[in-house]
């Protein structure tokens, strides 16, 4: 008895959820530490088939169990106990104020400020778009909106928009040629006219090149004051949002005294000198307020520039200095290395065809400070530099996948990146692909697999401890694998006969338990299990939650799809509304997916194509009878909107099964202080919920190697 009881209570304590009597399923996985402060959120706009209105607003993840929600309209409570987040207000005309009111034990303990409908079913910011622009080849160009992240930059709760302006000629890393000048900019969004307020602009000059490789934005609060900062790589001629030198925020003298007029560019528009820098940039007003040297250098040192020497390239015949290619690939996320009471730290990343560094830095509030840094050189080898500059190598194990691979991050990792707590240590560690970095710095494990485009992680096995992570692969043996997030383990794999340049892994189909997860060279639905579950072929783009149930729909560029039971079907035609189209050329990513608004559903941001400069907001106006917290209040998914700007785009996953959650919050929510216990094994504990029933038979709470079931 004794034995089960330390068991349900080291796995709740390994989620954040109180084993007591307060039972907090609201911190589901997820320490109330990492929840950002956030608002309601609330949101109005015309309801399906135009109808009335559609409401929605957030549940925190900090919320306590058993609150409720009153629906007010132009005074009158139209609506009262609501326990989900959204209503339908068949009566609501567009001129109609509303405001939703909180409640606990019956009393009223919060109140939105009062709200109007949008006038139509999407949002539209039109921005300030940067002037056109000619090369020094002669060749003009002008600017699009493009990547975008959010966060709060006052303490309010309410998240601001940040937005990468991309020229139209920006240039993958392979290819030749001049581009324009990157701008980032931070809007604070209107929910009731077109026109957002632009907070500052930041001009990343001529020595950063355009392109989805070059820059990687972080926005975060990384000193803990409740606002956020931006931090990304700058160069000799960037200007702040107060239009002044980055290198002015220097403390070291060699930056402070560089030559910011000067064009590092060579007669291909490459990059291939000049000092190279970190900044962080205040939120609020754009202001630099320190920069230090970027680490690695372009020859894999520590600071300064003395020229490019180091040949990131393996392949004969290329000289990475003139290519300006693999040398020059850059990621970034944000991550807890030290646990849930510390701050996060900025994790930045240079190469993974060949020679790997990842970086990871700390914010004090005044100053960039690196944490350590680590260097995977060789196939075999790999050395950690901490912050006080002592160093240890060490000699890696075998990849647990193709053995013949590489055993260090040397040549195994993506165009992009995952972050979160694998190993249920409480601090995060950082998904690279086909390896693996722990929170120390140390390799966490490598597959051998090698390069891929495309990287997915959440509880794709629902029944397996902890999360699991699925890729693709651009080198043989090609194919895809769905490994263990916290060990590595192979879980099942194939091979290819090609580069298999698209995946994805989501939950589409729900008669079936976990995810799927397909392939551009296998385009069958398969579990976790290897089982193909279904030979209908989907996109393998984004996933997104946006219809009332519990499974992902599929988006697509500007199309979104769902799965109706047995086939896939046209859900959404987004460019329908407002010509709103995608970013990253062939990759046809959205600008950003993230749950900024209302209930836990996902909104989608698009651009105009026919004016360049207009954002398109999107969120459902679908109802859904599932009260589930907002998103992002779970740690993955938070992380994951962070990431999401780096390389080629990838969708944020929760870190937990949805379905799972949505049983066990209802479950909650009907009397989970009132339990009993039963035995099934030492290392097992299971708890039926008195008095709960589904399809006939009691619901129980089955916890296993730190997860939560509800069993039906």
């Amino acid at each position: 008895m004794k034995h089960l009881i330390c068991t349900l209570m080291l796995s709740c304590a390994t989620m954040g959820i109180n084993a007591t009597e307060e039972h907090d399923s609201n911190h589901f996985f997820t320490p109330a530490e990492q929840m950002e402060y956030l608002d309601r959120a609330p949101v109005a706009l015309p309801a399906t088939g135009g109808r009335g209105i559609f409401l929605s607003w957030r549940i925190l993840g900090t919320d306590e169990p058993g609150i409720l929600f009153d629906i007010v309209k132009d005074g009158t409570t139209i609506k009262s106990d609501s326990k989900v987040s959204n209503f339908t207000d068949t009566k609501g005309t567009k001129t109609s104020s509303y405001e939703i009111v909180v409640k606990r034990d019956g009393k009223e303990v919060e109140r939105t400020k009062a709200f109007t409908p949008w006038s139509k079913t999407f949002l539209r910011q039109t921005l300030d778009r940067p002037a056109d622009g000619v090369t020094p080849a002669g060749e003009s160009y002008s600017y699009t909106p493009n990547d975008c992240s959010v966060g709060d930059v006052d303490g309010d709760g309410q998240y601001e928009l940040f937005v990468k302006w991309d020229p139209s000629n920006s240039k993958d890393n392979s290819q030749a040629g001049y581009t324009g000048n990157v701008f980032i900019d931070a809007y604070k969004l209107d929910m009731t006219s077109e026109q957002p307020t632009r907070l500052w602009r930041i001009d990343l000059g001529v020595n950063i090149r355009a392109g989805a490789h070059y820059t990687q934005f972080l926005v975060y609060d990384f000193d803990g004051d409740g606002k956020v900062e931006m931090i990304c790589k700058t160069a000799a001629g960037s200007k702040d949002g107060k239009g002044n030198y980055v290198s002015d925020a220097a403390t070291d003298e060699s930056i402070k005294a560089v030559d910011n007029t000067k064009d590092w560019r060579n007669s291909s528009g490459k990059v291939t000198g000049g000092q190279e820098w970190l900044t962080v940039f205040n939120g609020e007003t754009g202001e630099a307020i320190h920069t230090i040297y970027y680490n690695p250098n372009r020859n894999g040192g520590v600071g300064g520039e003395a020229g490019w020497t180091k040949n990131w390239d393996d392949r004969s015949g290329k000289t990475d200095k003139d290519y300006g290619n693999r040398g020059e690939r850059y990621l970034a996320a944000v991550a807890y290395l030290d646990g849930p009471k510390s701050n996060p730290s900025a994790v930045m990343l240079r190469g993974y065809y060949t020679y790997s560094y990842i970086w990871a830095v700390d914010f004090d509030g005044k100053e960039l400070a690196t944490k350590w840094l680590h260097a995977s050189d060789t196939k075999t080898t790999y050395t950690v530099t901490n912050g006080d500059g002592t160093s240890k190598t060490y000699t890696a194990p075998l990849p647990t996948g193709r053995t013949s691979g590489s055993r260090t991050a040397y040549g195994n990792g993506n165009h992009n990146l995952s972050v979160g707590d694998y190993d249920g240590d409480g601090c995060d560690e950082i998904t690279l692909g086909a390896s693996a970095i722990n929170n120390d710095g140390t390799l966490f494990y490598s597959t051998g697999f090698g390069h891929g485009d495309a990287l997915h992680v959440g509880d794709i096995d629902p029944d397996r401890p902890g999360m699991e992570v699925f890729t693709v692969h651009e080198e043989s043996p090609y194919g895809w694998d769905l490994h263990d997030a916290a060990t590595g383990e192979i879980i099942c794999s194939a091979e290819g006969g090609k580069d298999n340049g698209r995946g994805i892994a989501s939950d589409i189909i729900g008669a079936n338990r976990g995810y799927e997860f397909s392939s551009s060279n296998d385009r069958n639905q398969r579990n976790a299990a290897n089982e193909v579950v279904s030979s209908k072929s989907t996109s393998l783009n984004f996933r997104c939650y946006w219809n009332g149930d519990l499974q992902d729909e599929l988006l697509d560029g500007n199309i979104m799809d769902t799965w109706n039971g047995s086939s896939v079907t046209r859900l959404l035609t987004l460019y329908d509304y407002g010509n709103s189209s995608t970013c990253n050329s062939t990759k046809k990513t959205p600008n950003l997916t993230a749950d900024l608004l209302g209930d836990w559903r996902e909104e989608i941001i698009l651009w105009d194509s026919t004016d360049g400069c207009t954002l398109n907001i999107f969120t459902t106006n679908i109802p859904t009878e599932h009260a589930i917290p907002t998103l992002m209040h779970d740690h993955t998914y938070r992380m994951g909107v962070a990431w999401q700007n780096s390389g080629y785009n990838q969708p944020p996953h929760v870190g937990y099964y949805l379905p799972d959650y949505a049983e066990y919050l209802k479950a909650q929510s009907t009397g989970i202080d009132n339990i009993r216990e039963d035995a099934m094994g030492n290392d097992d504990a299971f708890y039926t919920l008195q008095g709960i029933k589904t399809n006939g038979k009691k619901a129980g709470v089955y916890i296993r190697g730190g997860k939560i079931r509800v069993i039906k």
